[in-house]
This record gives structure tokens, sequence and C-alpha cells, in this order.
């Protein structure tokens, strides 16, 4: 008896547990899952934080960090204006300091027991995508949990878990931008409004509930329909561009209302629901308010007034659905009623507000119009998504499924009579997600929420299907075969693709770029006088003072700015606590773009007397970086975005440079690959290759042509031809006479244009020293056997705008005359010579203006508000003409040598300079050559035979090339007898 006892106890606790287990299951895996997010994200962190100093990924993060140190600060206040940035108009973004920075700010101040120091709030801010990017996995479980039940919602966290999307990359930690927070509050909104709609849904309220003032039986769909609007108001206050969330709803309810009425049912549930969640979200909206302007990326009347829009396009819709009911109209006709009106009241817009009607239209398509401006296309984040394959390396068979359970949901919409309206909301969320990440890219960070949730609502429906109740006494073999299938079909397939979500989180670093610039903005911190102390002034601009928001900062004297291009403005203001002209909410992005592009110096210094706020106010200095400066964008060159924005006249990529290709035959036809790129004369002439390239000396062509042949292929099935560059090689010649005469007779050949070889003499600047560089350096590819173009060069140069030392000489008369001075730069303890010609008039008569001294360096700091430059000369200034043979047979030169001084070339001292040539003559001995100069390197190249010419073939960069598009061969080359080039396989 007892024997039977201890059985049937051993029994009921086996299925005491089995029941327990049943219950509970799903809690310990999602702990897992979570666990493995958080810990796959936030792994590398030590890879953030080099020599004590903390680093983020791309650019916006750094100002984040700046936000969440004022709110620090100022808890909880976020910051209403900078003048740190944006120079000299000074800048509020409303996509920062927003609820995101408030959470990390809250959040640093606690780990900081109150009083955080700046490595907390670093630190803090670091990790908390990372936090952002494991927590989304919350809210993607309860909208999976309502769809396809806890084992759905269980394949739903794994998605996020494995998935490699752009989510991932975001949610990391290090990107530290607002962009996961995003997705996690709009994630939390969409739970809400589905809520919301089920909610009313099942208590179907209607019109004469409010007559009758029974709130009672309102409470429940409206008390979520308004936390419904506090959610989406919670987005919105994440970031204010996320006022397309509003439009989507827009088009939700207006088709839930169209339809439930086209289905006999009365559309005011969905209404009432639709009104007070729109209402609630406009309140919302008007609780950040801040302009008085229609702007989707700040917080203007856009948010509130196409809120509480909505709301009164749903009240409309249920009156006009009550007409319609009391005049016995066929129900099917209306949501063709409530098109024409639409269409009505836009071509009204159009015809009566054709600019807010055109605003609408772009904004649209901005989201998901499946392409993009110019402009935006430089811009890493809002390029289209490149291939739909993308999509399929990042969630494996999970994107298919989720577009055949959206399918799905759509039949089963029209073919029931009483389809879930959640479910049609998902679907919407699911298509407009799609659309904007074909549109932008980065949008699939929003993406893997939607993908996750219907494919938690497949499984659930599969699942239904095979009578899987989930309780683990009763279940069957082939339930237990079917739930494998699902996990093997949907998530095995994200857990083994490379590269993983595991590889991702072991390999998340800051980048190079960052680090590189730190030497230089910690070196213009020290060594240029603080904003508002330029030039001798006392103004007064704390870095985290609390501005009076404002349209137009006005700058104290002593205060100027940095120009760079766009991509670096927030390190400028970080790193550097100097104010840049362009940042990357790409405000000044044309300032910039003119600048750099400036074909003149003249043009150049318009562009930045443009920039003055008022007298004691400049722009002072210029960074730039050798991406800045490359025209070859696969090895991170940055000089194709510029002409995009460039507006001081009509300039194309085409002006500045070409690719030479390489044609390659196949079975499957002629492709062409880009082989190299190579510049053309205006690209020398830019003032961001003279900087960068020659530190503003002037540069005379060398006697090298680049030449290649043309080739003929088809680009579209018209049978247009297109000519390209095949088959380059490099030449030398004895003198510059032989290289153009080369060139004269062979139209597919130019003198020089490669690397830092100019066709024509490139002038000297006269207002641009070079006062520092980056401690770090780069490899400057390899891209011709015979020029000496690799090798090493600082990654970023640091420039200063200064009057400059005016020098008047006498020398003999009609002549040239060559100022030249050595330059040394101690960050990489090389020298460089800068030199300016100038011509004497008929009398002997010349005047220069340099920019860089020789002496009084300790006279002038930054304790005097002005610069300490690191690049100093070695000597003073020689000058010099050309040498010539008199007729008694000596070699006749004029000479002088004189320093020039800090204060002269900063203005301080206005004194002219003076300089007396003097001639020297020297007795010519034996014989000697005194014909034009040659470059006389030995090269490497074949020669053709001539005693003036050597050859090379022109390499391609050792980088992984890919397909452009296939061409096809209409004209073959004429090849001409020299010897056929090799090319770089990598």
């Amino acid at each position: 008896m007892s024997q039977w006892r201890g059985q049937l106890q051993e029994l009921s606790e086996r299925e005491g547990s089995a029941s327990v287990l049943g219950r509970w299951y799903h809690i310990p895996v999602l702990a897992l899952l979570l666990a493995f997010m958080l810990w796959n994200r936030v792994r590398s962190w030590n890879n953030f934080v080099v020599d004590g100093q903390v680093y983020f990924s791309g650019n916006d993060a750094w100002y984040h960090y700046r936000t969440v140190s004022y709110t620090v600060r100022n808890w909880p206040e976020t910051m209403p204006f900078d003048p740190y940035t944006y120079f000299p108009v000074g800048a509020h973004s409303s996509q920062f300091g927003t609820i995101f920075d408030q959470i990390v700010a809250t959040a640093a101040i606690v780990v900081g027991l109150g009083n955080p120091d700046q490595q907390t709030i670093a630190m803090t801010l670091l990790v908390a995508p990372a936090v952002f990017g494991t927590a989304l996995a919350i809210p993607i479980y309860f909208i999976s949990r309502r769809l396809g039940g806890r084992f759905g919602g269980i394949i739903a966290v794994a998605i996020a878990a494995f998935s490699t999307s752009v989510a991932l990359n975001r949610g990391m930690v290090g990107f530290s931008d607002h962009q996961i927070a995003e997705a996690v509050f709009q994630t939390i909104a969409v739970l809400g409004v589905m809520v919301a709609v089920t909610a009313a849904e099942q208590e179907k309220p209607v019109y004469e509930l409010f007559q009758e003032r029974a709130f009672g039986a309102l409470r429940t769909p409206f008390g979520w329909a308004m936390l419904a609007g506090i959610g989406v108001g919670a987005y919105l206050w994440s970031w204010p561009p996320g006022v397309f969330l509003i439009g989507i709803l827009g088009f939700y309810f207006t088709a839930e209302l169209a339809s439930q009425f086209a289905h006999g049912e009365s559309p005011e549930h969905v209404a009432i629901t639709a009104v007070v969640t729109m209402v609630v979200t406009g309140i919302a909206a008007l609780g950040a308010f801040e302009e008085t302007i229609v702007s989707p990326t700040s917080f203007s009347l856009l948010q509130p007034g196409l809120a509480f829009a909505g709301a009164v396009w749903f009240t409309v819709m249920a009156v006009i659905a009550r007409r319609w009911e009391d005049m016995n109209l066929d129900r099917r006709l209306y949501p063709v009623g409530i098109v024409g009106i639409l269409a009505v009241a836009a071509g009204l817009m159009a015809v009566a507000l054709p600019d807010l009607f055109d605003f609408f239209v772009n904004q649209v398509l901005r989201v998901v119009g499946f392409t993009t401006s110019p402009t935006a296309g430089t811009v890493g984040e809002a390029q289209p998504l490149r291939s739909a394959d993308l999509l399929y390396q990042r969630y494996g068979l999970a994107i298919l499924t989720a577009v055949i359970g959206a399918a799905f949901i759509v039949i089963r919409h029209f073919t029931s009579d009483k389809p879930r309206a959640e479910l049609t909301f998902v679907v919407f969320w699911f298509a407009f997600m799609l659309a904007a990440t074909f549109t932008q890219g980065r949008f699939d960070y929003y993406l893997l929420a939607p993908v996750a949730v219907i494919n938690a609502y497949i499984v659930g429906l599969v699942l239904r299907y095979a009578n899987f109740s989930g309780n683990i006494q009763t279940v069957e073999a082939y339930q237990l075969l079917t739930v494998l299938t699902l996990v093997l079909v949907i998530v095995a397939p994200l857990a083994f693709t490379q590269p993983t979500a595991a590889a991702y989180g072991s390999s998340a670093k800051p980048g190079q770029a960052v680090q590189a610039w730190d030497s230089s903005l910690e070196w213009m911190q020290d060594n240029t006088p603080e904003e508002g102390q330029f030039g001798g002034a006392n103004s007064d601009l704390p870095y985290y003072g609390t501005y009076d928001l404002q349209s137009d900062y006005d700058y104290p004297a002593g205060t100027y700015g940095v120009m760079s291009w766009w991509d670096y403005g927030h390190w400028i203001t970080v790193q550097g606590e100097r104010i840049p002209n362009a940042n990357p909410f790409q405000q000044g992005a044309r300032d910039a773009a003119n600048f750099l592009l400036a074909p003149n110096e003249t043009q150049a210094n318009t562009v930045l007397d443009r920039l003055e706020d008022g007298d004691g106010t400049q722009t002072r200095y210029v960074m730039v970086d050798w991406k800045m400066a490359m025209t070859e964008s696969r090895v991170g060159g940055k000089f194709f975005a510029p002409p995009k924005f460039y507006d001081d006249g009509d300039v194309a990529q085409s002006d500045y440079y070409e690719y030479f290709w390489q044609v390659q035959e196949s079975q499957q036809g002629v492709q062409a690959r880009r082989l190299a790129v190579f510049q053309k004369p205006a690209y020398y002439n830019t003032t961001v290759a003279r900087l960068y390239q020659y530190h503003g000396s002037a540069v005379e062509p060398q006697p090298v042509v680049l030449d290649w042949e043309a080739d003929r292929l088809d680009v579209d099935r018209d049978g247009q031809a297109e000519s390209i560059a095949v088959d380059p090689q490099i030449r030398r010649f004895q003198n510059m006479t032989a290289a153009r005469a080369f060139v004269r007779g062979d139209s597919t050949s130019q003198v020089g244009g490669v690397g830092r070889l100019p066709a024509e003499r490139v002038p000297a600047m006269e207002h641009y020293r070079l006062v520092q560089e980056s401690n770090e350096s780069v490899q400057r590819p390899q891209q011709a056997q015979t020029v000496p173009l690799a090798g090493q060069d600082s990654w970023v140069k640091v420039f200063e705008r200064v009057p400059g030392a005016t020098i008047e000489g006498t020398g003999p008369a009609n002549t040239e005359v060559t100022a030249r001075v050595e330059m040394r730069i101690p960050s990489s303890n090389t020298t460089f010579t800068y030199k300016q010609v100038a011509e004497t008039g008929p009398n002997g008569e010349f005047t220069m203006t340099v920019p860089y001294s020789t002496t009084g360096y300790d006279q002038w700091g930054p304790e005097e508000g002005y610069t300490n430059t690191s690049v100093r000369a070695t000597g003073a200034y020689d000058f010099t003409t050309p040498a010539s043979v008199n007729e008694t047979g000596y070699i006749v030169r004029y000479t002088a040598s004189e320093d020039v001084s800090e204060g002269a070339v900063i203005g301080e001292d206005t004194d002219t300079i003076t300089v007396d040539m003097t001639k020297q003559a020297t007795q010519l001995g034996g014989a000697s050559n005194t014909g034009n100069e040659t470059s006389g390197n030995a090269t490497d190249g074949g020669t053709n035979g001539s005693s003036n010419q050597t050859n090379s073939a022109l390499e391609a960069p050792t980088r992984e090339l890919t397909p452009e598009h296939p061409w096809r061969r209409t004209h073959s080359p004429t090849r001409s007898s020299r010897p056929s080039p090799a090319f770089a396989a990598g």
C-alpha cells in the first residue's frame, strides 16, 4: 500500500513539475535571451576606453555627450541653445537634449551618487545604447505574445537577439545615438495603439455614451487610448521627425474606419480611439513645443498640428458614416467616398497652399519614397538600401516569413467578417517600415520589431493548426516536430549565418578616425585662445552656459569659427571646445563646400568673410584630413561629397576627377570594373587640395604624363554608348616641353593628375599657414609604380588664416623671384618648403605676402590671444632669381635672406619687410647642363625606346573590387605599340 502511495505521490510531483514548467518555461528562456543580448552588446566596452579616454562611434554620439553633460549640470533641463556649433549663427537641434538624454543623465546622476564626474557621464552614455538595445526586446515580446502566444514571443525575442539588423549596430556599446531609443519608444507606442484598438473592439463605445455621460462604460477604451497617445508622445519626445508615426496612424485609422463601416459595423469605436489617441499625442507634443514653424526636425507646429488635424478628420469620418447610414447608401461605397474627399482636399491644398502641399509630399518621399536627394545621398545613414539581399543577410528566412505573414493577414482581412484591428495595424506598421528601410537604409533599426512580431504571429498560427496548447504533459511527437521546424526555419539561420550577431558584438570599436583627430583637437584646446579671447579680447562664452533659444546668436568679440567638413563638427565642439562652421546637422554644409572647393584664394577668403559676425569675430582656423582631399571613395575619400553642396557656381564631381576602368570579357558578357581614380587640373586648384597636399605652397608641374585609351561600351538597352578610360599608363619625360608636346598629340592624355602632380603651376597661398599636424599618420595608397605617391602623411592638418606679412623688395627687372622657407613639423619630425613666386616690374620691384613666420614665436601665444604654432621655420626666407650665364661665362643670380616675425604674420606688426637682392656671380667651370630641369628619378617602368620617356603601368588600389554594372563593348580601343599594362588584382 505504501509503495502505491509513493508511486502516486511521485507521479503527482512529476505532473506538478510539468504543469509549472508549462506555465513558466518562457521566463528562464527570455531571461537567457535578454542576458545574451546585453552581454553581446556591451562586452566590447573596453575597446572604447583608450588610456582612460572614452570614445564613441560615429559623430552624433559626441553631441549627445555634450547635451547629456549639460543636463547633468542642470537636471532635468536640456540645452535650449548652443553657440558652440554652426558659427556664426549658433544652433539648437530638437533631436538632441530629448528624453533619451534625460534618461541617460538621470542614470549618470544615480551612478555618480548625485555628483558624477565627466568619466562617469561618458561611461554611462557609452553603455546606454546596449541597455536600450536589450530593452527593445521587451515590447517586442509583449506585442508578439498578443499575436502568437508565449512561444511566439520567445521566437520574436530570439530574432531580436540573433539578427544582425541595423538595430544591432545602433544598440551596440559606443553607438550612443538616439536611434535605438527611437526604436524602443516607437515599439512601445505601437503596443499601446494595439491594446487601445483591441479594447475598443471589445467594448464597442459609441457617441451616445458621451451623451448619457456613461463614463464607466468608456473608462477602459478611453484609458487605453490615452495611454496609446502618451506612448506616441513619448516617441516624439525621443525624436521629433518621428512625426511620420502620426502619418502611419492616420493611414491606418482612416483605412480601419472605412473597413469597419464597409463590413457592416459602426466605426465609432475606432473613431473614438483614434480621436483620443491623437488629442493626447497633440497635447504631449505641445509639452515639448519650441518653434512656431512647420518643420519635422524640431518641436514645431507640425507635430501637434498633425495630431489635432487627425483628431478632427476621424471625427468627420464618423459623422459622415452616420449620415451615410441615415441615407441608406451602399456601405461598400463609403471607402470610395472617403478617398474622394481626401483627393479633393489634396487638390485644394495644391492650388491654395502649394508650398505646404510640396512640403508634405517631400516629407513623405523622404521617408517612404524609395529615393533620396543628391545631398542626402552623401550621408551614409540616409542612403537607400543598396540591395534587398541585405535584408536576407540580416534576417535570414525571417524576412520572407514576415512578408508571407503580412500577405496572409491582408487576405484574411478581406475574407473575414470581423478582422482583428490590431493585426491590420501591424501590417501597416510593417509595410511603412519596410518602405522606409528601402528609402533610407538606417530605418532598418525600426524594421526589426515588425519583422519579429509578424513571425510570432506565424508561429502562433502554425501551432494553433497543430493543436499545440503549450501543455508539456500532452505534447505529441508531431507537435514537437512542428516546434523544432519553426525554430530551425526562423531562428537557426540567424545563429549560424556569417557574420553572426556574436561576431558583431566582439568587433565593436570606435573607429580610427576620431582617435586620429584627437591629438589635433587636444592641441587646439591647449594652443589656441579660448573662445572670446582671440586677439586679446576679453569676452565670456561659457562652454556649458545656458543661452536662450534664438535664431541667430550675437557672438562677442574674440570668438572665432573653425572651418572643416560637416562630418567633423561635433568632434570640434566636444573634443576641441571650439566652434565649427559646419556640423553633422548639415548646418553650414554649403559654406564648407564653397570654401573647400574654392578655385582660388580670393574666393576662399570671400566665403570666410561672409561668416563673420561683426567686429572682432572671424573664422580663424581650418582643419582638413586626408579623407577630405582623397578622391577615391573606396578607400574612405570624402571629396565626392562637397560638389553636391557647392553653390558658388555650377560644378560636378566629373570636373575634378574621373575613373580608369578595367574591361573584362567573359561568358556573361563584358564587364567594367573601377580600377583607379585620376585627378583633373581643377582638383589641384581647390582650396582643400592646396592646403592638405601642398600646405599652401606653390607647386610646379612635373614632366609626368598620364596616358590612357578610350573604350566605348553600351550602358543601356537602347544602345547608348559611353566612352570610358582604360589601360592607363604613366609616362615620364625629360622636360615639360616634351611632356606637353606629347599631350598635344594625344587627346587621351594629360600632364599630371596622379597623386600630388598638377597639370599647371599651383600658386602659393598668402593667408593660410600650417600650424599643426596630428600625431597619427595614414598610408597613402600606392597608385603608380614610378611616381613617389605612397608613404606616410598626417591624418589631420590644422591651418590658420592670417593677415600675412607684406614683403617689398628689389631685384632685376622683369624676372621671377622665388621665396623659400623650410618649415619643420614636430609631430612627424619632417620638413617641407613653402615657396612663393613673384614677378618683378620694369624697375625691379616686387611685392609678396607670406603666411609663415620665422621668428618671434614665443611672443605671441594663447595668453596674448593668438596661436602657439607648432610648425616653425628652421631658418630665414631665401629669395632667389633664376640663374643665367652672362657674356663673360659667369653664372649670375640674385639672392637675399630675410626673417619674418610672428607679429608681422598675425597683423600685430604692420611694418613692411624690405628685401634688397644682391647679385652673385659664380665662374662657370667645365661643361654644365643648363637645359630644362628633369625629375631625374629612376623608375622601374619599361622604356619605349626613346631617350626622353619612360612608361609604367598604373596599378589598382589594393582593395577588393566589385563589378559596377555589366556593359557591352561597342568599340574596341585603338591599341598603341606600347607595352600592355599590368593591373593589380586586388
